[in-house]
């Protein structure tokens, strides 16, 4: 049955992820002189159509869009070719990338409003086109801005969350409640399914979650939220990172405490190896790092062994997205004339 349901949709992501860069390409784009000549070797990939028109006079913005609209591509054609009985998770896992719009939309919103940044800085994606986007910013206030949003359901967790910002003044609750609903919710729906769909699309989810997780018990020691606020902004689903750890992490004294707390957990040499890249950069992101690669890592897995089962779905579009974000990380990298081992280091291979 599973053969039969996924043999389309699983032919058409092989062939999506052998149009990938190699490492061969990453080594030829980190090598290249300035970002004219890494989109240069991009012209023998698969992005050769997308890179082609452009020249010296670029800019890494436009490069970024370009990239960007190129996901959105391939997100529609698999959203349209996944089989019927699948797509309740997969309109979670296009809620999941959507986010990634409708976030710094709403942080443009309420720092800048203003519309040319939207343009320069946003790549619309279905249902929030340009026009949206713009119209977004046209809002007098947040109630306007969340009456203008086209899509009910982030019209609806937005909206549900907005008592909070207007108290707090604290964006990121409105950001976490999103994060929250996407991804326990599609944490949910890969529970129902069984067999590989079940174990396969759980994990992915499940690791995110405890990302999510993860994150908010070492961010809110910076950002001065107190234990009970930041324990409320804990998901309330979990994966291999227990909910009570954090919790206890949250009554640390020092951010130090926080981390050493954490590595009780089964993520204990992954939160290790963070600590000491964090103790030399001095950076949270060395943290998110290591788990987005561990995510990419699982989401290589997905594709590899038995094929006919959804997290193929998934999995191929965490890596795509990936590839996405390391090109613009290479691209700005470039522009700025920065050591090509510095952008290796923030690349999420």
């Amino acid at each position: 049955m599973s053969v039969a349901r996924y043999s389309f949709i699983n032919a058409k992501i092989r062939g999506y992820k052998a149009d990938m860069l190699t490492s061969e390409h990453w080594d030829a784009l980190l090598g290249a002189r300035d970002m004219y000549a890494a989109l240069r070797v991009l012209d023998v990939t698969s992005y050769a159509d997308i890179v082609k028109d452009f020249d010296e006079t670029a800019s890494p913005r436009e490069i970024e869009q370009a990239l960007q609209l190129d996901f959105n591509r391939v997100l529609a054609e698999i959203r349209a070719d996944v089989p019927k009985g699948s797509q309740q998770l997969m309109n979670w896992i296009t809620r999941k990338f959507q986010r990634e719009v409708v976030k710094p939309i709403l942080r443009l919103y309420v720092t800048e409003k203003d519309a040319s940044l939207a343009e320069r800085l946003l790549v619309p994606v279905d249902p929030f086109t340009t026009d949206v986007l713009l119209d977004l910013l046209t809002a007098k206030d947040l109630n306007e801005f969340v009456s203008k949003i086209p899509d009910p359901y982030f019209k609806r967790i937005i909206g549900d969350h907005l008592p909070q910002y207007e108290e707090t003044g604290r964006l990121v609750l409105i950001e976490q409640a999103i994060d929250a609903d996407i991804l326990e919710n599609l944490y949910t729906g890969a529970q129902k399914q069984k067999g590989l769909d079940k174990e396969v699309t759980s994990k992915l989810a499940g690791v995110e979650i405890d990302l999510v997780n993860l994150m908010i018990t070492l961010r809110t020691h910076f950002l001065g939220i107190d234990r009970i606020d930041a324990e409320a902004l804990l998901l309330d689903t979990e994966y291999r990172l227990p909910r009570t750890l954090c919790k206890e992490a949250l009554y640390s004294r020092s951010f130090e405490e926080r981390v050493r707390k954490l590595q009780e957990s089964s993520y204990g040499p992954m939160i290790a190896r963070s600590w000491e890249a964090y103790e030399l950069h001095q950076t949270l992101y060395t943290f998110e790092h290591s788990f987005l690669e561990q995510i990419r890592t699982d989401s290589i897995d997905a594709l590899l062994g038995y094929p006919f089962h959804f997290g193929i779905v998934l999995g191929y579009l965490n890596l795509k997205w990936y590839e996405i974000v390391n090109l613009k990380a290479l691209m700005n990298g470039k522009a700025d004339q920065i050591d090509p081992n510095v952008i290796r280091r923030v690349l999420i291979m």
